[in-house]
């Protein structure tokens, strides 16, 4: 009775540079396979949530007046969606948006402005 490779095994001789015979090859053919087919089910692009993240974004700078200056608050309070948000979202929000924001430390506070 022969025993069975496992994938872990296969791996470890590939590593260690162990001559491989027909049956390890096997092994590693039938572990790519697996992984094309798993990779070919992921879907690609951004997520629902992550597209409507970035329109949010998109609105907030939309509506940031280049020359002020905006705390989170202010700019929770800018746009209906993020009514009531916490500062830690508006905050993750605006680090999304990059360069294109300037963040400033005025008393301890988190102070946004178009770059």
């Amino acid at each position: 009775m022969a025993t069975k490779i496992s994938y872990v095994s296969v791996i470890n001789d590939v590593l260690n540079g162990v001559e491989l015979d027909a049956e390890r090859i096997e092994k590693l053919n039938a572990l790519k396979t697996s992984l094309e087919k798993r990779a070919s089910r992921k879907p690609n692009g951004p997520t629902k949530a992550q597209r409507e993240r970035a329109e949010v974004a998109e609105k907030m700078f939309g509506a940031m007046v280049a020359g002020e200056g905006y705390t989170s608050a202010d700019v929770a309070k800018l746009i209906p969606e993020l009514e009531g948000a916490s500062s830690q979202k508006v905050t993750a929000l605006m680090k999304s948006l990059g360069e294109r924001v300037h963040v400033e430390k005025v008393k301890g506070k988190a102070v946004y402005s178009v770059a």
